[in-house]
């Protein structure tokens, strides 16, 4: 996805002027399967007691130097400071950054995650859907086959998803989805707008078990854990073998 500028970051925007307290307006949310939605940047603030139960056992199971993917405000990377973890917070927003450094996030780097080289850790973690980032299945497979090359031996990768087949199935559990289609049912179109800041529109990728199970094993990695949690999403555990 690259760096972001400032003038197409609505997302980050938004967790600027809420930590600044310049505002209290709604990042607007436009995908290609639902009608819009609006998100308080507020969410991103949560402590450790109000995330859902699949984000806190990740942390919990956070180990050695941590790489937070998508840090966003910083709120997963404080508090595994706060147990004494090494934690270097990456994110494409440079106004996220910016809150992060403010906020006391020791290890702050604006950059995207396929551009990091020459470094090893021994959790990388991608949480909030933090394997969207890939866009596709295909773009899963590059992501995976570039984290293993960040990963220590005998590292892991904590990593959340949700398996979308929900959305296509009725009451009698028809599905009514192409799923033989060139395009995978779970690549979503967004678009992110801020008050005047708009961004470019990118894909998503919610992506199901057994995909997932797959390429991770293209990538020589073993699928440790596959943990569910409440809203048709899951916790994956996946090992550097």
């Amino acid at each position: 996805m690259g760096v972001l500028t400032r003038e197409n970051d609505p997302m980050g925007a938004a967790i600027w002027d809420h930590y600044t307290a310049a505002g209290k307006h709604l990042i607007t949310v436009k995908t290609d399967i639902a009608e819009d939605e609006e998100l308080s940047p507020e969410y991103l603030f949560r402590d450790f007691s109000q995330m859902p139960d699949i984000e806190q056992t990740a942390l919990k199971k956070s180990k050695g130097h941590v790489l937070d993917v998508g840090a966003g405000a910083g709120s997963h990377a404080l508090w595994l400071q706060e147990k004494g973890l090494t934690v270097t917070a990456i994110d494409i927003s440079p106004y996220a950054c910016q809150t992060m450094e403010e906020r006391g996030v020791r290890d702050v780097r604006l950059q995207d995650v396929m551009q990091l080289e020459d470094e090893q850790f021994d959790t990388i973690l991608l949480l909030m859907n933090g394997l969207g980032i890939a866009g596709t299945p295909d773009g899963l497979n590059l992501l995976l086959k570039h984290l293993k090359t960040l990963l220590r031996p005998g590292g892991q990768i904590l990593a959340d998803s949700a398996d979308l087949l929900y959305l296509f199935t009725d009451e009698e559990g028809e599905i009514w989805v192409d799923l033989n289609s060139d395009t995978y049912y779970g690549q979503v179109e967004y678009r992110l707008s801020y008050r005047e800041v708009k961004g470019n529109p990118f894909n998503w990728l919610f992506i199901d078990r057994e995909t997932l199970t797959d390429i991770a094993q293209e990538n020589d990695l073993q699928v440790i854990e596959m943990i569910e949690g409440s809203q048709h999403d899951y916790l994956t555990v996946l090992k550097n073998i």
